[in-house]
């Protein structure tokens, strides 16, 4: 079996993940998931009658910055229905005793935006997001005449190490990106090689792999929106 390097942030969280899967990866610790303040998450939580969320980070960094607020404000969020994008989310509702009203069927934030659309019309949904996004859910979403607020309440921030630092890299190896910034964090690190497998998950981590990588590097798409069924099918090449 090839060497899965995945990539994630510090601490990594493994928790959702089986021991079979825990033992098979080696951890590239690359990022730092910073948790932004929104002054007036509150306000947009009274305003808006739904939530979307794209990765469960933007749901912890959410429950963040509800925290220092008065216990009506999770309250509002418990009674809001929550859209998500990825078996992460929904695992990250449940951690929280809440749960997705929709969950996108599709692997990329497009076309989860398409699907939003008939449920979204006449209403106020609340996009919970990082400062950079590569798809263009809100641009869809507002296209279609959809009143969207955004809170941007997380950045994910690269970490270059120092060369003691670095794992060393077998050259066969399969390296699991589940969203740009990842690619961006390895390259800042790592020289791409030919020989190497980029596996993504979603069709917008796929495209900047192709921008990144080249058109000639080896890359393959999950056929699940799942960190854990994407790993597992990395342990089958």
């Amino acid at each position: 079996m090839r060497t899965i390097y995945y990539i994630t942030k510090i601490p990594p969280d493994l928790q959702s993940f089986s021991e079979e899967l825990k033992e098979s990866i080696t951890i590239l610790p690359l990022l730092e998931i910073k948790t932004l303040v929104d002054s007036q998450i509150f306000d947009k939580l009274q305003m808006c009658d739904s939530l979307i969320f794209t990765s469960k980070n933007a749901i912890f960094a959410l429950k963040e910055n509800l925290e220092s607020l008065p216990k009506e404000a999770m309250q509002r969020w418990q009674n809001l229905p929550n859209f998500t994008l990825g078996s992460g989310c929904n695992e990250a509702l449940k951690a929280l005793n809440l749960e997705s009203f929709f969950s996108a069927s599709k692997a990329y934030g497009e076309e989860f935006a398409k699907e939003l659309i008939s449920y979204s019309q006449n209403k106020k949904p609340l996009f919970i997001r990082a400062r950079k996004i590569a798809s263009k859910l809100p641009q869809i979403l507002e296209s279609a005449g959809i009143s969207l607020q955004q809170a941007i309440l997380y950045e994910t921030l690269p970490l270059q190490l120092q060369e003691s630092q670095k794992e060393p890299l077998k050259q066969d190896c399969v390296i699991f990106f589940s969203a740009p910034s990842h690619i961006r964090a390895f390259l800042l690190n790592y020289t791409w090689d030919s020989r190497f497998i980029a596996l993504c998950i979603g069709e917008t981590t796929r495209k900047c792999a192709l921008e990144l990588l080249g058109k000639e590097a080896k890359i393959l798409l999950s056929p699940k929106v799942s960190k854990e069924a994407a790993l597992e099918f990395a342990m089958s090449l």
